[in-house]
């Protein structure tokens, strides 16, 4: 829920036009009822991206970005919804409530948290540089072949070997026991335990370039992790940020891509080979935030991952990620080497640079390892192949750009296209959203069915929701994802809410708040007809559920008949079914269905 009262929201809405705040970013064109620029989200040369002033929507038909004028502030200045309210409230001179003594407290605690990581980040960096007892951190660094300009400009930094060290530091510091107790720099079973003892630290910063994680590479040898990273705080969500991203920002947006590699040397030593676009995810699968968060800045991206089983899965998960985004991917190769710092440490930076020169297509990738797994002469061979591939060709949204790589596959398999499209069509069906489920890379899909049509039509009519809701119980939809909007459209009736970005900030799943913002922007739900259209969809509803009822009933009379001595029993059964018939007809006859 917002933290701020939905007047103040509505004030706002009513004292700034979305076409005046985009226009702060974009230059706009007038053509018909809406404007148009080039989308600040994607590279584009044709402008793709439109307002429209009397929804008070953005759309781009490019990357499918889209929302209220709170949504593009958030885009544009990577800030939560909270944030963006107060950003447009001081534009509009809208005076915000006061924050809450909870809001106060974690606040200032976020804020002393950040200067904590900051202090701590150049305190580590110094050691590393001057201090004696570093000197096997350097000499390490050295080997690795990682430049002094490096160390600087990555403020690596050496923890040292004293566990006491740390916490006597910090609290002569004047931090508290229980502040450092929430500050992820401890262990959780010995307050005063340190989690980084005799490491190389990299500090983690946002894209902004603030420091709030560590991850430390051990150099003492008896640790079983090699490497560990900073616990989740108020500060750091591993799945949002990469390692690299503030280092490597200016390069992703001049060259309009990145390099995904694993790890923390690897990002480093890329950088110092020049190719200073690299970044690396956190301890953790490549995760759709961290797609996200690239894609505002560039178009494009290798993948330079191990070439072990793990990495190809790694790879192949990461393809169908930045397919789903509308992300132009490839796969770069290092032949001989496992990483890309063996790599730099065996032939230099200008071998390492080279490799990274010609990536190959990440389609073209994903055919030649599932060609490598299977045994094309055999029938069966080849559908496993499609089957490898198929993710991918789900991800893609364009018609065009998908019948190309079916074009591909065919050639590549021996098959025609047609073989392809028809076991595609079998296999794929319904309207689809897709997304990742959990960092492992599991797909959660949103299916957009009658339950869902119909409350996405309600989400955008929702003085129809208010006409139509004693006709249509929750009971009646067996799309949980309806349901959830069902239950926030009551919760926001009961409320008294009316605001769109106040609803969207009652929806808790992601995607499906990126469904329902969807929406708002689209005119299919705008038709003049739409007051019918709901209530052909709630009959249809109202159909499916009376023809389960029946087929419920029917089996119950069945297995009564199957004992033949409850004849009072089977009547009242026939009787039901034939009133169920009834009311079947009912529906039918106020519909299209026949």
């Amino acid at each position: 829920m917002a933290h701020y009262a939905e007047s103040a929201i509505t004030e706002i809405k009513n004292k700034l036009s979305i076409a005046d705040v985009v226009s702060n970013y974009v230059t706009l064109t007038r053509r018909g009822d809406r404007l148009w620029g080039l989308c600040p989200f994607h590279t584009e040369k044709t402008p793709s991206f439109s307002v429209s002033p009397d929804r008070g929507f953005f759309k781009c038909f490019g990357c499918g970005k889209g929302g209220s004028m709170f949504d593009f502030v958030m885009e544009m200045e990577h800030v939560d919804f909270s944030e963006s309210v107060r950003i447009l409230a001081k534009r509009a001179g809208v005076e915000l409530r006061q924050e809450t003594e909870a809001e106060k407290a974690r606040r200032s605690f976020e804020e002393s948290l950040q200067e904590l990581y900051a202090k701590l980040a150049n305190t580590f960096n110094y050691i590393l540089l001057n201090s004696a007892q570093a000197a096997k951190a350097r000499e390490y660094l050295q080997w690795r072949k990682i430049s002094s300009d490096s160390i600087r400009r990555f403020c690596l930094g050496y923890a040292p070997s004293d566990p006491k060290w740390l916490y006597g530091f910090l609290t002569k510091g004047h931090y508290s026991a229980e502040f450092l107790a929430r500050s992820g720099l401890f262990s959780a079973r010995n307050a005063q335990w340190p989690l980084f003892v005799d490491r190389l630290m990299f500090p983690i910063r946002t894209w902004q370039g603030r420091f709030v994680a560590f991850s430390g590479r051990d150099l003492s040898g008896n640790s079983r992790a090699k490497y560990i990273n900073t616990p989740e705080t108020e500060l750091y969500k591993k799945g949002n940020m990469l390692f690299g991203m503030f280092e490597g920002l200016d390069a992703i947006k001049k060259t309009g891509s990145f390099v995904l590699c694993e790890g923390n040397f690897d990002v480093v030593s890329l950088q110092q080979s020049g190719v200073s676009n690299a970044v690396a995810p956190l301890g953790t699968a490549f995760t759709a935030d961290q797609v996200t968060l690239l894609h505002r800045y560039c178009s494009k991206g290798s993948l330079l991952l191990d070439s072990d089983g793990a990495g190809q899965s790694a790879a192949q998960k990461a393809l169908v990620l930045c397919q789903q985004n509308g992300v132009e991917s490839s796969v770069i190769s290092l032949n001989g080497v496992k990483d890309p710092s063996e790599l730099l440490e065996k032939e230099g930076e200008q071998a390492l640079s080279e490799a990274c020169a010609n990536p190959s297509n990440g389609f073209d990738y994903l055919v030649q390892l599932a060609l490598k797994r299977y045994d094309i002469r055999q029938p069966k061979a080849k559908y496993l192949i499609f089957k490898e591939v198929k993710p991918f060709l789900d991800a893609t949204d364009s018609e065009i750009e998908r019948q190309g790589y079916v074009r591909k596959l065919a050639d590549r398999i021996g098959v025609t296209e047609q073989q392809i499209l028809e076991d595609y069509r079998r296999e794929h069906s319904g309207d689809t959203v897709k997304r990742p489920e959990s960092d492992a890379g599991e797909e959660k899909t949103i299916t957009i069915d009658t339950d869902l049509s119909l409350m996405l039509m309600l989400a955008k009519q929702r003085d129809l929701f208010s006409k139509y809701k004693s006709s249509l119980s929750i009971g009646l939809l067996d799309n949980g994802y309806a349901r959830s909007i069902y239950a926030v459209l009551e919760d926001a009736r009961r409320l008294g809410y009316t605001s769109d970005e106040v609803l969207l900030q009652m929806i808790a799943d992601p995607e499906l708040r990126k469904l329902v913002t969807r929406a708002f922007a689209s005119e299919l739900y705008d038709s003049e007809n739409v007051e019918r259209d709901v209530g052909e969809l709630i009959r249809k509803i109202k159909l499916k559920d009376l023809r389960r009822r029946r087929s419920d009933v029917l089996g119950v009379l069945k297995i009564s008949q199957g004992g033949g001595t409850d004849q009072e029993g089977e009547k009242e059964l026939l009787g039901r079914i034939q009133e169920l018939d009834r009311q079947i007809e009912d529906l039918k006859k106020g519909s299209s269905e026949q």
